[in-house]
Order: C-alpha cells, then structure tokens, then sequence
C-alpha cells in the first residue's frame, strides 16, 4: 500500500493517479466501487484531476470501511489510499486522523504539503474542488462558489455579517472590506501536525509537485522502488503540463503577495490583471494593508482593484478597531 497525506486540495489526486499511470498499471481497484476500474489516461477537468477517482475517506468511518477492504484484495501491484484533514477540521491536531496514521505504520507513505511561505495558495473565492465541505453542517457537501464562501462567513462570522446585512452593506466595496476586516481567506487545515516525521516518508513540497516534478517524479519512484513505464512518460507530461496551468494564478498570488503591498504603500505602479483577482485575493490585500500598516482603502464604489498605484492613491489612516488574529 502506498499512502498519499496532503494538505486539503494541493494535488493528492493528482499525485495518485500518477502512481498508477506512470508504474504501468492499466487497473486499479477502487474501494468505492468493490472492483478493478480502468486507469484513465487522462484524468483532467477543468479544475483538476477528478477524472480519477482515488481511494480516498473522508473521515474515520470511511477510514475504518475502506482501509481493511484494500488490504484484503489480493494484488501482483500496490493499492494507493489518499486522504487529507478528516471534514477540513480546524483542530491543529486532529485525534481521529493520528489514530489513522498509526494504522499505516506498515505502508509506504508520501508527505504532501504546502510551506508557510506559501499557504496564501489557498486564500481564493473558488475551491478548487468545485465543491467543498460544510464548516457549519460537517460531511455536508457544498455545491458552487458562493455557496462555500456564505457557509464559511455565516460559520465563522455570523453575527458580524447579520450587523453588515442589517446596514445594507451590500455592494462589493462593502463584502470585500468585511472579508478584510474578518480574515475569511484564513490559512487551511494542513495535515503536517498529525504525522509522527519519525517513520519513513517521502516528503513532497507542494511547490516542487506544481512546478519542476517532471524532473523529479524519477526521485520519488525511486524512493518507492518503482520503475517508471518508459511508453507512459510522454503521455504523462502532456497531461503534467496541462495540469501545472491549473495552479499557475493561485501561484502568481504568493510569488507576488508581499511586492503587491510594498508597491501600494510605496506607490510605485504595476498592473494587476495578470493576476486576475477575486475579492477574496483583493480582500487579503486590503486585510494586510489594516492590520500590518495600520492602512486602509476609501474603496466606496471600487469595484475592482487595477493598479498598485491607483490603490496609493485611495490609501488613508485606518479606523477600524482592529481584531485579534
């Protein structure tokens, strides 16, 4: 068995099915189904790799269901089981989830996780899943973008929201500087702090897997002691190449997050439509403007945010009362 660990929606499913594609395997078996399922060759949709279906559990029961059934069916190739925080749990330390991880002390385990430095990949208004879990009703799945975005807000933020909706504080001027003011782009989950980094691992950065692992898959196989199907690569890297685009915006945002601030409290100019972004992205923005430079924006009728001078421009003296984060 080989187990994929990831941080919520880095990329597990794609990592796992490159297991199955690039070891040769033209089956794998699928818990979800109870049978042998062909391996796609090409598993992409338009916001990630859910063309595969992974063995992957949810949350302990499913844990408890689906993990004996792999390891009774009989193999000549491994089983791959993919699994990240248990309903997104806000806890650092999850004890179901450790509770998991020790059931795999025999199994070859694949590390895969965001940085720090980077964990503004997951400040966005779309999930990246298409659909994502309920923080107010948990294993409730959630369809569409704003559907997410009220459920987290009305979690998280409710009575705050009540008080904007009262006000009708309704324009996108408004929503943005509440998501400033209450931090709704809050780093995610991470599945570091449950996993005992004593055991044997291969440890994956999330940005080596989105940018440079068509030169370093070979490392990882190695690792496991597979051989790479020589007539499976090229097909592979199309479908790798076509998947890093996926991640390209979302990256563009950490690479360039902190020179975005100092070139609007500096006013230097740069233009913001490469980066394309929502009013989550826009809020985090004004959010470090408020809480790190004590900055604010007089965005009444600022629909969307177009240059870093134009933002120097509108900048002012903070008022708010400043929460603590």
């Amino acid at each position: 068995m080989i187990a994929v660990l990831t941080d919520p929606a880095v990329g597990g499913t794609f990592l796992t099915w490159s297991l199955h594609y690039l070891a040769g395997h033209d089956l794998y078996y699928c818990a979800a189904t109870r049978e042998w399922q062909a391996l796609p060759d090409n598993p992409l949709t338009e916001k990630n790799s859910h063309g595969f279906t992974p063995n992957q559990p949810n949350n302990r029961p499913e844990f408890d269901s689906l993990y004996p059934l792999l390891n009774s069916v009989s193999t000549d190739q491994f089983h791959t089981i993919y699994f990240h925080n248990f309903d997104y749990s806000t806890e650092s330390v999850d004890p179901n989830m450790q509770a998991v991880l020790d059931n795999l002390d025999q199994d070859q385990l694949i590390l895969l996780t965001l940085s720090d430095e980077h964990s503004r990949y997951q400040t966005r208004y779309r999930p990246r899943s298409g659909m994502s879990l309920s923080w107010s009703e948990p294993g409730q799945w959630l369809p569409g973008d704003q559907a997410s975005l009220d459920d987290y807000v009305n979690h998280f933020f409710g009575e705050s929201a009540e008080v904007w909706r009262e006000a009708n504080l309704t324009d996108i001027w408004d929503q943005r500087e509440f998501f400033a003011l209450n931090g709704v782009y809050k780093d995610a989950p991470a599945i570091l702090p449950n996993v005992n980094l004593d055991r044997p691992h291969y440890r994956l950065d999330t940005m080596e897997l989105w940018n440079t692992f068509d030169s370093t898959v070979d490392l990882l196989f190695d690792a496991l002691g597979i051989s790479i199907a020589a007539d499976r690569r090229a097909q592979w890297n199309t479908v790798y190449q076509a998947w890093r685009k996926i991640h390209y915006k979302n990256m563009l945002f950490v690479w360039y997050f902190d020179t975005i601030i100092d070139y609007i409290v500096k006013g230097y100019s740069m233009d913001l439509s490469r980066f394309d972004l929502d009013i989550i992205q826009e809020a985090a923005i004004q959010h470090e403007l408020i809480y790190q430079h004590n900055l604010n924006l007089q965005t009444w009728q600022l629909e969307k945010f177009n240059n870093t001078l134009q933002l120097h421009r509108l900048l002012e003296t903070n008022t708010h009362p400043l929460k603590t984060h």
